[in-house]
């Protein structure tokens, strides 16, 4: 073989070895950009992605009564359907609970992988304990500073083209939030990114 074919042939062998490697370095790009919510691939989402995604996994979190729990134990254990409220539960947060409530039920066999989370920024009074415990029993109640809820409020507060605030948004098991709704989306199209989520993520 002449220099010229060597030098051809080694051209092409490290071509053959370029092409995997860059198509490997393009999906972690790719992967990336949509952990962070920058993109989507493929998405039929009905609702409004949080761009970028909120990781909520340091939020230091004391329950109403007081008991501490890591947000590891609780909003990274599930998918989670979570209202975002305060000491009271006005009527916009009692609809947002009623529906979120009627889409965990829907859910059927899957319902075990999600949990639904009252998520307060002050001690939840008195009366809206005792609403949440008549109406709401498997709704888990947590206190967060308001100061730490900061990031995750200045997406909430206007999502989607009409610009609304969020009634709830969904936190994935690793603690990201990725998704909200506000009070115009339909319950059915809910159910449906919730079902699509489910299916498509690992079962925990």
């Amino acid at each position: 073989m002449t220099p010229e074919q060597v030098r051809a042939n080694r051209l092409k062998l490290l071509l053959l070895w370029m092409i995997p490697l860059g198509l490997m370095a393009i999906a972690g790009i790719v992967y990336a950009l949509v952990q962070a919510g920058y993109m989507t691939v493929g998405s039929k989402n009905n609702g409004d992605l949080i761009r970028p995604a909120v990781q909520l996994s340091d939020l230091t979190i004391t329950t109403s009564v007081d008991a501490s729990y890591s947000s590891e134990q609780l909003l990274n254990s599930k998918w989670s359907i979570v209202v975002r409220g305060s000491e009271q539960c006005d009527e916009a947060c009692k609809e947002a609970l009623y529906l979120s409530r009627q889409i965990h039920v829907r859910l059927d066999k899957a319902a075990n992988r999600v949990q639904r989370v009252y998520l307060s920024d002050a001690p939840v009074a008195a009366d809206a304990q005792a609403y949440f415990a008549s109406e709401h029993r498997y709704l888990k109640i947590a206190v967060a500073d308001k100061q730490a809820l900061s990031e995750i409020d200045g997406h909430l507060a206007a999502i989607g083209e009409d610009k609304k605030p969020a009634s709830f948004f969904l936190i994935d098991p690793q603690g990201w939030a990725m998704m909200a709704y506000h009070s115009e989306h339909d319950g059915g199209l809910i159910l449906s990114d919730l079902k699509y989520l489910l299916k498509y993520s690992r079962e925990r």
